[in-house]
């Protein structure tokens, strides 16, 4: 009988709070739910942007290594969490927009499990406008063993009787199928035409993440040049291929700040444009943040991209380095392959520079951001400010 009666209790309390939580939803007009592979963060952040300059009272929240809260005013709040990720967040932050009374809640999806993200959108965010970045090799422990089973996990977020905007071109056809069947739209971001009028000088890595801002602003009925207001005036950090640069014991070390593209395809386009705009001598270093919890990306870069003839040594950081070297191996001559012991930025330079002869090498950080991938993207900022 107790029993029966605590359940009867917490079945009224899950009932209240649902009801609550539709309320919240139904007094927030513009709801942006923005997932993909790549670029979620810097999609989110543009979008609260170019709404806030519009007039529009907005809350923006950013998920990943350190996730915050974009206030309606601009400024930042880093979200604490005591225990691991996890989707109820997604619950507190509409209960935040509603108690700012925010006419747009623009939200990065934290799910990476396809249940967990048709949750996270049909009963957490139910979105008005939805966005998909990108379809791109990554998270196969989580998502499938192939690109269409990545997007098909991603469909799970596009909005009922809405809208979704994307810019990936190839997997579009199949979204819109997907949306067909929710009586919603797709639309294709154009990336010639915003690069064109963002990035005449190509300054932007990834033109189609200014295009789905564009559109969306445009959708909302906003002028999109609000979007390329808030690149020129620095409301939002543009992306680059840029090399900082250091010097650690009388060696000049370029570095190209890869850790946060995760797949080996964003990989390759940030090498490729920071060849291509700046010196980046031999010898090249891949160095490889590995992650425990991530084999199938360690596989995908050690098959796809850590056999390149563009680098003449890689290095090994991370959890499980030893394995990880091991699994390289199978690709790449076992002479080219360092297993670094430091942790900080200091151990891991001073290191790498003792095995490698010259006056000047080029790092490139890929794999993860995690742990040392994070730490040695801020030491290479301030020392490319000092």
């Amino acid at each position: 009988m107790l029993f029966l009666s605590l359940l009867l209790v917490v079945c009224i309390v899950l009932a209240v709070e649902k009801i609550r939580h539709e309320r919240r939803l139904n007094r927030i007009p513009i709801r942006i739910h923005v997932n993909g592979t790549r670029g979620k963060s810097n999609v989110t952040r543009l979008i609260a942007a170019a709404l806030r300059r519009s007039g529009i009272r907005t809350l923006g929240k950013t998920t990943g290594t350190i996730p915050r809260l974009i206030l309606p005013d601009g400024s930042e709040k880093t979200i604490r969490r005591w225990a691991p990720p996890n989707i109820l967040e997604q619950i507190k932050t509409v209960a935040v927009a509603d108690k700012m009374k925010a006419e747009a809640l623009v939200i990065e999806c934290m799910a990476l499990d396809p249940v967990l993200q048709f949750v996270s959108e049909k009963n957490m965010i139910r979105s008005t406008i939805g966005v998909i970045t990108n379809v791109r090799p990554d998270h196969f422990e989580v998502m499938g063993d192939s690109l269409d089973d990545i997007a098909e996990a991603l469909s799970t977020t596009i909005p009922d009787q809405g809208t979704l905007i994307t810019g990936d071109s190839r997997y579009a056809p199949f979204f819109t199928t997907v949306a067909s069947e929710m009586r919603s739209r797709v639309i294709l971001a154009d990336a010639a035409e915003t690069e064109a009028a963002d990035c005449p000088q190509g300054r932007f890595l990834f033109p189609e993440n200014a295009a789905i801002a564009r559109s969306v602003v445009s959708l909302i009925g906003c002028d999109p040049a609000a979007v390329s207001a808030c690149l020129d005036e620095g409301l939002i950090m543009r992306e680059s291929a840029g090399v900082s640069r250091a010097c650690l014991e009388g060696r000049q070390v370029h570095f190209v700040d890869a850790f946060s593209a995760n797949d080996v395809v964003s990989t390759r386009m940030i090498q490729e444009k920071a060849v291509a705009r700046f010196s980046c001598p031999r010898p090249r270093i891949a160095l490889f943040n590995n992650r425990a919890d991530r084999p199938l990306r360690l596989r995908s870069f050690a098959f796809s991209l850590l056999d390149d003839p563009f680098y003449d040594y890689i290095a090994v950081i991370g959890e499980c380095r030893r394995l990880a070297r091991r699994f390289i191996g199978r690709k790449t001559p076992e002479e080219k392959i360092f297993v670094l012991k430091g942790t900080t930025p200091a151990e891991i330079l001073q290191e790498l520079i003792a095995k490698i002869c010259g006056g000047e090498l080029t790092i490139v950080g890929m794999g993860n951001e995690k742990g040392p991938g994070r730490l040695l993207t801020d030491y290479f900022e301030e020392a490319s400010v000092r």
